[in-house]
């Protein structure tokens, strides 16, 4: 019953070494990096956007929407920081990869959001009778739209990294109880 027992546990501790390789762990951390280096971009790049036209200022302050992309890549930016210092720790950790998702999901609904409001920006919408102000605002409406692409950039990354989370490459050994 003890060896039974001790080989149970050592078969377990085999499957944690070898489900994640040292290769894992490095494409893990890398798109983690990525993440935190594009995420960090696409929230300076919102934050820092202004644009003055016949005494009007536009900046990322006057839409609840740019506030919250802002707010949410920062975020995003610290978890993808933390996530890749640890991944070693963590990648074990079966709650990683919900943890993951939901990181990934908040990036995925900020994104969608500003590109909304940008494209109405861009577009402007005629029934509504909103009009396309990026013709005026030509520079804050490119600055815009370079900070979604990073802020896709970051959500793509941390998605591969999230689908890595859940799908070890390799595939853990069989017990030798069921052999």
């Amino acid at each position: 019953m003890t060896i039974e027992l001790e080989s149970q546990a050592a078969a377990a501790e085999e499957t944690k070494l070898m489900a994640a390789s040292a290769a894992h762990l490095k494409t893990s951390a890398a798109l983690r990096v990525l993440a935190l280096a594009a995420s960090l971009a696409a929230a300076v790049v919102v934050a820092t956007n202004r644009q003055d036209r016949w005494g009007i200022t536009v900046t990322f302050r006057m839409f609840a929407v740019w506030e919250a992309f802002v707010g949410i890549n920062l975020a995003f930016a610290a978890y993808s920081a933390l996530t890749a210092i640890f991944v070693r720790r963590l990648v074990s950790k079966h709650w990683l990869h919900h943890a993951d998702q939901l990181a990934v999901n908040l990036q995925a609904a900020s994104t969608a959001g500003a590109g909304a409001v940008g494209s109405v920006a861009m577009w402007g919408n005629q029934p509504s009778g909103w009009f396309a102000v990026c013709r005026l605002y030509s520079l804050y409406c490119d600055r815009g739209a370079v900070s979604l692409a990073l802020a896709f950039v970051s959500f793509a990354a941390l998605g591969v990294a999230t689908t890595l989370s859940r799908f070890p490459r390799a595939p853990p050994p069989t017990p030798a109880s069921s052999r």
